[in-house]
């Protein structure tokens, strides 16, 4: 390099600057300005795997005031029909003092004095199985659990009880049965007959939808073309489990395996008497709370179905006669036979139930605690007293609460609308985007729940403790909702299952890589943004992790390679799976109405959440 000539090292960069034009000197300033802020914004940003806060970005992200969710100009309210729902809420309410008296329920008395509660609501017409089956009357059939989930009407095992019995039982037998089983069951339920699901199994347990060994097989009883199904229990692993009516059903739809001339045709669901010879129903003792509705261990010993019994809407079971014998022909509607999904639909519905039950569980548990704490006085110097509520800390706390609470509740009804639809139509499979959403409401509303009761009850004191309080015993309805329908666990690993998949491949997993660039590149994020700019990169993350894991796995199998590098991956999965249903479940109420202050309250807590490793 050819050195610089003498005396050019020694003179002042001042110096330098003021020989220079003005706007050159300027123009240098400031480019050494934006030089070092990149340097610095782009290192802090690698090291907090955030985005480079560039100062103009934050000018974007910056807006005016923001209505509330439930305002007029944001339209939710009237969209979502909140008012006529309300209405429907109360009469429901005033129905349900009618047939059942003042007060709350008794959580543990008797199973057999409980179970009579809803056969006298049966029998009284509290819901008419329409509801189960229209879009109106779906729409009823929700408003009428959030009515057992709210405080002033609290009626938790019976809240359990109610979907049991009018989905996963009366739904799946409506949904999945000929014309003539629909009858007998509109025959039979004015009578107040109670009915039961049996899905999930000892061995198995929350993956019984995976792994279901129970069996009916097809058995020739003559030589006439008769025969019935031998439904059996063959191993204990295999005996049904936590089966909620389990003891008080009269009738039960149970999903086994169907053997037809020793060929497996997957799970399948019948009517079962829960009086026949060969079931035997035990229970499963003793729970902390919630006695007042029996679980119980149900077993088969070659129990005799009629040929009847197999749910046949989709299905059925046709003998045909050869030269040498009878042959039972299996014949099923459409391209091909109907999936796990198609027959564990109501399914769906329960898990919108449970998550819809305990956003309003919460909403009545915010209320209390909101009414404690604007008359709660405290001191805040010598002087001066001042409401609990108007605490700063207590103040965003209720806020930011009372935020989620309005964007879950949003969420809730525009899936409660759109799967009401889905079953009026009738046409089957629900669509599987829907079955995400769903999926992601059922992890994420309940965990809501389980965290900001837990928070609010911190907050408020020995009120915390006292029995007139929201905090007691019945709180534990939010660890049912956590695993009923699909534990929570399952549900993420389901969630992050498809996210993995589709980004197989090249070109997808390139797609996903300049979309973490360029969301890096773009600046501070906002809204749905943020949260999808979390998730991508949380993803590509997981996608490293699992390539890795599985190249070091020493299992033989490709499978087993897969599943050996899932289960080390641990947590990650989790993390990936928090803030894919956080993002979903924002931006579905944010592009049905709009961006609005309960949106950005709920996105800036689910960063933060999402942004702490597994909090939960």
């Amino acid at each position: 390099a050819r050195p610089l000539p003498p005396g050019i090292a020694d003179v002042p960069v001042t110096d330098v600057l003021a020989a220079m034009p003005p706007w050159v000197a300027l123009s240098f300033i400031f480019s050494l300005f934006v030089t070092a802020f990149a340097i610095c914004a782009s290192t802090q940003a690698l090291l907090r795997w955030d985005t480079i806060h560039w100062p103009w970005s934050h000018l974007k992200c910056r807006v005016g005031r923001l209505p509330g969710l439930w305002e007029p100009c944001c339209g939710a309210a009237s969209a979502l029909r909140v008012g006529e729902l309300e209405k429907k809420e109360e009469e429901l309410r005033l129905k349900l003092v009618a047939l059942l008296g003042e007060g709350l329920s008794d959580e543990n008395e008797s199973w057999q004095t409980h179970a009579q509660k809803l056969r006298t609501l049966t029998v009284g017409g509290y819901l008419q199985l329409d509801s189960i089956t229209s879009c109106e009357g779906m729409l009823d059939f929700f408003a009428g659990h959030r009515v057992l989930a709210s405080q002033n009407s609290l009626h938790c095992s019976l809240g359990i009880r109610l979907t049991v019995h009018y989905n996963l039982f009366c739904g799946t037998v409506l949904a999945l049965g000929s014309e003539d089983q629909q009858r007998w069951l509109r025959k039979v339920h004015p009578s107040g007959a109670l009915g039961c699901f049996l899905l999930t199994e000892v061995g198995a347990g929350v993956l019984s939808g995976l792994v279901v060994e129970t069996v009916a097989t097809w058995t020739w009883s003559g030589d006439e073309g008769d025969g019935y199904f031998d439904l059996h229990t063959p191993s204990p692993a295999a005996v049904k489990t936590w089966i909620s009516q389990g003891l008080a059903a009269d009738w039960g739809v149970v999903i086994a395996q169907l053997v037809v001339e020793g060929e497996s045709r997957g799970p399948h669901v019948f009517i079962l008497d829960m009086t026949a010879p060969g079931v035997t129903r035990e229970s499963m003792g003793s729970k902390t709370t919630f006695n007042a509705l029996d679980n119980a261990h149900v077993s088969f010993d070659h129990v005799r179905l009629p040929s009847n019994s197999l749910l046949s809407k989709l299905c059925s079971l046709k003998p045909q006669r050869e030269t040498d014998g009878w042959r039972a022909e299996y014949t099923f509607v459409g391209k091909r036979p109907p999936s796990f999904l198609v027959i564990a639909q109501r399914l769906l519905s329960g898990r919108l139930c449970i998550s819809d039950s305990a956003i309003a569980y919460l909403e009545g548990v915010l209320g209390a605690t909101q009414s404690y704490a604007d008359l709660r006085m405290v001191w805040v110097d010598k002087e001066r007293k001042m409401p609990l509520a108007k605490l700063p800390y207590m103040e965003k706390m209720l806020d930011t609460v009372r935020a989620c609470v309005s964007v879950h509740k949003a969420f809730l009804l525009l899936l409660q609308r759109e799967f009401a639809e889905a079953v009026e139509v009738g046409d089957g499979e629900v669509p599987r985007d829907l079955a995400t959403r769903i999926a992601a409401a059922k992890v994420e509303a309940p965990e809501l729940a389980i965290k900001s009761i837990s928070l609010l009850r911190r907050d408020v004191g020995s009120f915390g403790l006292m029995e007139e309080s929201p905090f007691g015993s019945a709180n534990d309805v939010l660890l049912c909702c956590r695993f009923a329908e699909g534990d929570s666990r399952v549900l993420q690993q389901m969630l992050v299952r498809d996210l993995v998949r589709a980004h197989t491949g090249l070109r997808p997993l390139a797609g996903l890589a300049w979309r973490v660039v360029r969301a890096w590149l773009s600046g501070a994020l906002h809204s749905s943004a943020r949260l999808g700019y979390l998730r991508d990169q949380q993803l590509l993350k997981l996608l490293w992790v699992l390539r890795k894991y599985a190249r070091e796995s020493r299992s033989t199998s490709r499978a087993r390679k897969e599943t050996d590098a899932w289960l080390r991956a641990g947590d990650l999965v989790y993390d990936v799976a928090k803030v894919h249903a956080q993002q979903i479940i924002h931006s579905t109420v944010e592009q049905s109405f709009g961006r609005s202050r309960d949106t950005d309250i709920f996105c800036t807590m689910s960063a933060t959440d999402c942004m702490l490793c597994h909090v939960y």
